[in-house]
Order: structure tokens, then sequence, then C-alpha cells
């Protein structure tokens, strides 16, 4: 078996369908491939979907998507896993690409670990949009990266052995914490972004898109743990904590009839985030752009740093 597409699922039915269905237009009936479900307990029939398909469905309720992912690893046979989680839609020529790089006699593509580039449809609200573009623009080429989102992530079974699969006590951030040890490890990272992947996960409202953000950022401590002490792990909390600290003093001046101070500071905090998205060419066409990605990016700034302190929290308690 060269090929086995783990999925990870928890009650993902709509979503789940339009996904095992490209999977299977993609196979077009090679043999090589297996397709395995990880079910964390659905309740809304995904894993009764799934098995029309003739897919492998284990049923693992109560466990981290790290472990699901690992476990399905060990169910599989073959000897390239890839991840793919169970909003998203690959194209028909997805497997055809990955031998590209897969194929012994190809000396083109060179890549230990492969990841693709996602895309949000074009119907998604503006900010998952742009949340969206945020992503694809930085990775707008074939390049080296030392990040990738575990719904798309491709490697030899040896590489995912070597490091000791995903890391199960992490939350979230066990993609990147996984990026991370492979490249420590010695494996060369490789971004596409030729294939019109579609992620069909994303935010429907800003509520969901908030609380997504303060998820995704909860696990910045245990990373750094895992890893260790570093000016690249280090630099996003300490700036995040410090919009709160900023956010403090426009309170704080605001409170004591200081607006020139409280739009100083204003400024200062908005700063940051008006760099970075300046820097993202995704944002400079149109320039309302402009405005929607510095916006996105400040308050993911006060939202992680409101996950960091309460994290720090939470591993003092236990």
């Amino acid at each position: 078996m060269k090929y086995a597409i783990i999925i990870p699922c928890f009650n993902e039915a709509p979503r789940l369908n339009i996904t095992l269905k490209s999977v299977f237009d993609a196979i077009a009936g090679r043999q090589d491939v297996e397709v395995i479900l990880m079910d964390n307990g659905s309740t809304d029939g995904s894993q009764e979907y799934a098995k029309t398909f003739g897919v492998k469905v284990y049923d693992v309720p109560d466990v981290k998507i790290s472990t699901l992912r690992n476990i399905g690893a060990r169910h599989s046979h073959a000897e390239y896993l890839l991840f793919l989680d169970s909003d998203v839609k690959v194209p028909s020529d997805w497997l055809t690409t990955l031998d590209d790089y897969t194929d012994s006699n190809n000396t083109i593509n060179s890549a230990d670990v492969i990841g693709f580039v996602d895309n949000v449809p074009g119907d998604a609200p503006w900010f998952a949009k742009i949340w969206g573009l945020r992503a694809s623009a930085k990775r707008s080429k074939i390049m080296l990266v030392d990040s990738l989102p575990g719904r798309n992530i491709g490697l030899h079974r040896n590489w995912f052995e070597k490091v000791g699969g995903f890391n199960e006590a992490l939350i979230t951030g066990e993609d990147k914490d996984f990026v991370l040890r492979l490249k420590k490890a010695g494996a060369m990272v490789l971004s596409d972004p030729r294939l019109n992947m579609l992620h069909l996960g994303y935010e429907r409202t800003f509520i969901e898109w908030i609380k997504k953000e303060y998820w995704r950022q909860h696990s910045h401590i245990s990373i750094i743990k895992s890893q260790g002490l570093s000016v690249r792990l280090l630099r996003f909390p300490v700036i995040s904590i410090g919009h709160l600290v900023l956010l403090l003093g426009i309170i704080y001046f605001v409170s004591f009839s200081s607006p020139m101070l409280a739009m100083g500071t204003l400024f200062i905090s908005l700063l940051p985030s008006f760099v970075i998205s300046v820097k993202n060419r995704a944002s400079r066409r149109p320039y309302s752009r402009l405005f929607q990605f510095t916006l996105l990016y400040w308050l993911r700034f006060h939202i992680a740093g409101w996950s960091v302190l309460l994290e720090l929290v939470q591993m003092q308690k236990s």
C-alpha cells in the first residue's frame, strides 16, 4: 500500500460528504490507497456515511485530535501517511501530484514532508476570506516552510515514526509542534500552492472566528515547554500580552479623561498589526483589505493574549 489517508472526524457529516467524494474522485480506482476515518464519537451519522464508501472506520471517542491521527497511523499499512481533515475538499489531481514527490524515479520535486495550500470558498464571510488569504499569500509559491496545518500534511512513515508522531499532550498547536520536530530531525518541509484545495471548515460567524482563534492560541506555553525557549516561539505570546497591557492603558486614559494619550496608545497598539498587514501582499488590493487585515490581526493579538494568560493560570493550578 502506498498511501494511507487518515481523516479525524467529529460530527462533520455534511462536510465529510464533500470530502470523501473528492477523495474517491482523486483515488479513481487506484489500488494503492487506503482511507481511514478516525471518529471521535460522532452522533450525526458520520461513521455510517463513511462506511458506505468502504472506508475503514475506528470509533475513538473523547480524545484529542493528535491522538486520533496517531492511532490512525498505527492502524494503517501504507508507506506514506496523508493527514487530511474531514472538512477539506481535494482536487482530482491530488494523488497524482503527490506521486511527483513520492515516486523514487522523480528527480524534479524533492521533499520529506509536503503540504498543499487550501483556500476558503468564495461565498465565505469577509473575515473568513481575509484569514484564508492571510495564510495562502504567505505560501504563494513552492517553498520551504517550518509550519503546516495539520489538516493537510503528507510524509513518509519513517519520518512520522522518527519523531514519535503528534504530541498527544497538546490541546491545539499539535501540527506546529509536529512540523518543528520534523525539521529538527532533518526533514525538508515543503509547501506547494498549485492545487485547488478548499477548506470548508471556515468560520460562519464572527463569534465563531473569535472562539476558534482563542482555541488555536491555547497551547503556546505547552509548545514552548515541548520545544524549548526560542525567540521564534516567544515572540508571539510576548507581543500578545503586550497588547493587553496597552489595552489596559487605553482604558485607564479614557477613564481619566486623557483622550490624546488614549489615542496615542491605541495608535501604538495598532502599529504591529498594520505593519504585518502591509507586508502581506494580499492586503494591498483593494485598499479596504488593509483595514480588514489590520483589524483582524489586532483582535487576534488580544484574543491570543487572554488565551496565553489563562493557559499559564491553568498550568499553575495543575
